[in-house]
């Protein structure tokens, strides 16, 4: 599954938020990385169809993205905000069962296909004893393992993780990443944006270092993460000190 963006731009209200972006994914774990503020999300709603571009295309294995449904572009991408939804009075497993919402037949209903692709993906997540808890009850760790579990239960090619494990202790933070690099071994291409360069180094196969809108460096990790494109992209050309220590 090919992830294609060409001359990619995003001009609300005259000020570029992204500047003619291309790039292309094909496999692995691919990573935006910038500063809070260079315009990660904003590729990663382009992506997913929320926004629409001012200017170029996305295309996911050479169909541009706007020409699918949103009811078929939500069997092929999932997109995992860093945002907690402000739901309420829904237990786990609705709320995981959201994922199948693609699925339901002609009277809103799940097959057991369904029902047993939700309660492996709870299980997988370790949530399935919490199954009849209210989310309003989890703790921020629990609910972005439940989104994974949701996403997985969505059972699409491609998966967005923005932020992953913004305000995640380092117990929860592991969590999430083990769960990501078993969505790897399912065969599933997945995104991350994020501004935490460890982790970064830690998770991806391949960076896109994002600055002010625009793509200005990309390839693999190893090749992407050295200290001078970090200087460049985290505007560190004023930094007091003999070495910058990284991972």
């Amino acid at each position: 599954m090919s992830i294609e963006i060409k001359r990619l731009s995003y001009l609300p209200e005259n000020f570029y938020v992204i500047n003619n972006v291309s790039l292309v994914i094909n496999e692995g774990i691919s990573t935006f990385l910038g500063q809070n503020g260079s315009g990660k999300t904003t590729l990663m709603k382009l992506i997913s169809k929320l926004i629409d571009p001012t200017n170029g295309e996305v295309l996911i294995n050479h169909i541009n993205v706007k020409d699918i449904k949103k009811y078929d572009l939500s069997k092929i991408i999932t997109y995992i905000s860093q945002d907690r939804e402000n739901i309420q009075g829904f237990t786990v497993f609705e709320y995981a069962e959201m994922g199948r919402f693609p699925y339901q037949n002609f009277y809103g209903k799940y097959d057991n296909k369904s029902l047993e692709i939700i309660e492996n993906s709870l299980s997988l997540v370790n949530l399935y004893e919490k199954r009849d808890d209210l989310v309003n009850n989890l703790s921020g760790g629990e609910m972005q393992i439940l989104r994974i579990a949701r996403a997985l239960i969505q059972d699409t090619e491609i998966i967005l993780f923005d932020e992953p494990t913004s305000n995640l202790d380092i117990k929860n933070t592991k969590r999430v990443k083990d769960l990501i690099f078993k969505l790897k071994d399912l065969g599933k291409q997945i995104l991350i944006s994020t501004h935490d360069i460890n982790y970064a180094e830690s998770i991806s196969d391949f960076i896109f270092m994002i600055k002010a809108g625009k793509l200005i460096y990309s390839g693999k990790k190893e090749k992407v993460l050295n200290k001078e494109n970090i200087i460049d992209c985290y505007d560190l050309e004023t930094y007091e000190g003999n070495e910058i220590k990284l991972f």
